[in-house]
């Protein structure tokens, strides 16, 4: 962790340009992903997903390789904003650990940021995150409420020439029944190797993030790495958690075919 947390301090040593991008552009492309099952479990899957490429730089709504995002207070220092996340669906059959157990659904989520601006200029941002998001999962529900999680985080960004440099630092919180959607036990799923267990609130894991991204002409090339560390979880003593650390790749490609002739600054 600690090679981790200097790698992320070095960052604030680069030279770099800010420049002014479209206010929209559209295209297509395709995204890889290399990443657990869920957070603690020793198997992985990758995934190659088609992408549809959209980004608007919009005053009060933006659609970017950060998510979405709908501005509802924005200051020179402070904004509040609403943003979205979320994670893909899990097949027990594909997972030792979970085999026999419910499947995970694929599970949105939705909730305000609070970001406070520590510093900007032409060469980098950095900035505090602090985002609370409600979790909600999409099998035989439309849309079943799965608790809250927060991931309040430093955010740091670096325009170096053509390339955009992004790090988040910081831990992840979430209340039981967030946890209890993925590390729960219950009696019915009890085997010699797997005991009942009860999900408890707190400390899920820390993340670290490191992504780079620029565009080429008309197209778009992106890569981002994250690291996590369960030790100290709150939840680190259930059967389903198989593993304490991890890296989690994905690789972005896309053609832009169409962008907006106003500039705006990113």
């Amino acid at each position: 962790m600690r090679i981790i947390i200097t790698l992320w301090l070095l960052l604030l040593s680069v030279a770099v340009v800010a420049e002014e991008q479209p206010k929209w552009e559209a295209g297509i492309g395709a995204a890889g992903l290399y990443h657990p099952h869920y957070l603690g479990a020793d198997q992985e899957k990758g995934y190659l997903l088609p992408l549809p490429y959209f980004t608007y730089r919009g005053e009060m709504i933006r659609a970017d390789r950060g998510g979405l995002r709908g501005f509802i207070y924005d200051s020179e220092k402070l904004d509040l904003n609403l943003s979205v996340s979320g994670s893909l669906p899990v097949n027990s059959e594909d997972n030792d650990a979970r085999e026999g157990m419910d499947d995970l659904d694929i599970m949105l989520e939705v909730g305000p940021t609070l970001q406070y601006l520590i510093h900007k200029d032409d060469n980098h941002r950095l900035r505090a995150d602090f985002p609370v998001r409600g979790g909600f999962t999409f099998g035989d529900d439309i849309a079943r409420h799965q608790g809250w999680t927060s991931n309040p985080r430093m955010h740091y960004e670096r325009f170096y020439g053509p390339w955009t440099i992004t790090s988040t630092l910081g831990p992840v919180f979430s209340d039981r029944r967030y946890h209890g959607y993925v590390y729960n036990v219950e009696q019915a799923f009890v085997t010699e190797d797997r005991a009942f267990y009860k999900a408890k609130s707190g400390y899920t894991a820390g993340r670290f993030s490191l992504s780079l991204k620029r565009r080429i002409g008309d197209y778009f090339i992106g890569g981002k790495v994250s690291y996590y560390n369960l030790d100290g979880a709150a939840n680190e003593d259930s059967p389903l958690v198989k593993k304490n650390e991890y890296f989690g790749f994905s690789l972005i490609f896309a053609w832009v075919f169409s962008e907006s002739n106003e500039m705006v600054a990113d």
